[in-house]
């Protein structure tokens, strides 16, 4: 693999990373502050950010070798090629899927845990949740953040579980763009 090689498929990786990020994290965020008050700033803001997220996932993934040339980033290396033993692209793309769903699922698996017990503590105790308790599932909006945190489980752990196949569509669109 070389080195102009190795840097698209982490730029790629970065790319989708960011996009995953931007769907299931970003905006039910920030939807969510749309329940205090429906005002016509806070959407725009909200979709400008998104729609610049949504345009910088294309750009890098389209123009990912426009990026390593404004960047430099094959060049000051002695070798052109690396070198990583058996390991073959497949495989290191697998590596990093592996990290982008592992982070997934770290980061959302305390909220949605929390949430789970905060929900059946108030379905089967008599005396509801504490007032230190209440906030956190108490209205309307923390539902939605206990199913935003359970969608992220769910695509982590989709990731994972199909990384072959998801993999394999990253190198062929890679290939597709060489």
């Amino acid at each position: 693999m070389t080195k102009r090689d190795f840097f698209r498929i982490i730029i790629r990786l970065f790319a989708l990373y960011l996009l995953l990020l931007t769907v299931f994290n970003f905006i039910p965020t920030n939807v969510s502050y749309l329940t205090y008050e429906l005002a016509i700033w806070p959407i725009l803001i909200i979709l400008g950010s998104a729609a610049f997220m949504i345009l910088l996932f294309i750009f890098l993934l389209q123009k990912s070798d426009t990026v390593i040339d404004v960047l430099k980033l094959d060049k000051g290396f002695d070798d052109e090629r690396i070198e990583f033993g058996n390991l073959g692209s497949l495989e290191i793309v697998k590596i990093a899927l592996i990290f982008i769903a592992g982070f997934m699922i770290l980061d959302h698996l305390p909220e949605f845990l929390h949430y789970c017990y905060l929900g059946f503590k108030k379905e089967i105790s008599s005396t509801g949740l504490s007032p230190f308790e209440a906030p956190g599932l108490s209205e309307y909006w923390d539902y939605f953040r206990w199913f935003v945190s359970g969608i992220n489980l769910l695509v982590g752990y989709l990731l994972l579980s199909n990384l072959g196949r998801v993999a394999r569509y990253l190198l062929k669109l890679n290939r597709n763009q060489s």
